[in-house]
């Protein structure tokens, strides 16, 4: 009898043990399933921590470019502001270039400040370091595209200020090529003496019986001008004539020029002084 108590105590304490044993089985499971979990919330934690810290890095490393970019062209502009003018077109283009690749990049960091914000916003855990950080940032780049902005304002009224001088420039360069052309221009014509009675460009004047003896060929009064040969009297120094030269109008001395027959019924007029040759701007050579 008493052996029978003894086996089934015996057998109350195994299962106990055993039932025992389970539980702590069970929980050391479940402390192992915790555990794996917070080691793998640490690491996404730290992932996301890490992505978010390398995007403001990133965005700090533009802005530093845009910085050095923005020194540059405000250089370039405030040397130009001083000289109040442009080399070139080139220039001038490149400098807008510029200004709007720096205009896009900043566009492309703000959009970059908006999606770290939507994604700080929206993480359960919160980062008020990180996001004070992003919030200075997005400060930052506003305060750049605003100075970008002054900066491309003032390039383009430099660049229309510039274009407008150089217009006034070129009418007034223009203008005095016109009239250092017109200075510079002579009038010439070749032809015997009846044909040009007859287009009114020479006239006899004094004399008597008429004309007939003792008068002198003239210009005549209100000829037309556009039946003369334009030149210009310090390029042109020899005029070919066909014909022998019977007289020229009006006269020159004959110190400043000489007359040539380099063939039959040819004649070259050479201008040895042009200054003086020309006092009268118009030439008229009659031939035989």
């Amino acid at each position: 009898m008493k052996t029978h108590h003894f086996i089934t105590a015996a057998l109350c304490m195994l299962i106990w043990a055993g039932c025992n044993n389970g539980e702590l089985e069970q929980q050391n499971a479940d402390l192992q399933n915790k555990n794996n979990q917070l080691t793998q919330d640490m690491a996404m934690r730290d992932q996301y921590v890490d992505s978010v810290t390398q995007a403001i890095t990133d965005v700090y490393n533009s802005l530093e470019s845009v910085r050095l970019k923005e020194g540059t062209v405000l250089r370039e502009t405030t040397e130009m502001e001083a000289k109040k003018r442009l080399t070139s077109q080139e220039v001038r283009q490149k400098l807008l270039e510029q200004v709007s690749l720096i205009d896009s990049t900043l566009k492309q960091d703000r959009h970059r400040i908006a999606d770290l914000q939507s994604k700080l916003q929206s993480s359960k855990s919160q980062y008020a370091g990180l996001k004070n950080m992003v919030a200075s940032l997005k400060q930052t780049i506003e305060a750049r595209e605003a100075t970008i902005a002054q900066l491309e304002e003032k390039i383009t009224g430099l660049i229309a200020e510039v274009n407008t001088k150089t217009q006034i420039i070129n009418q007034r360069d223009s203008l005095i090529a016109q009239q250092h052309g017109e200075i510079n221009r002579a009038y010439y014509i070749v032809g015997k003496r009846r044909e040009l009675e007859d287009k009114g460009i020479i006239r006899k004047q004094g004399g008597f019986l008429w004309g007939l003896l003792g008068s002198t060929t003239v210009l005549s009064n209100g000829f037309d001008a556009n039946s003369f040969n334009a030149i210009d009297k310090f390029r042109t120094t020899t005029i070919d004539v066909e014909g022998t030269i019977d007289e020229i109008i009006p006269k020159r001395n004959e110190t400043f020029y000489t007359a040539t027959a380099p063939g039959k019924n040819q004649t070259t007029l050479s201008i040895a002084e042009p200054n003086s040759f020309w006092q009268d701007k118009y030439l008229v050579i009659i031939t035989n």
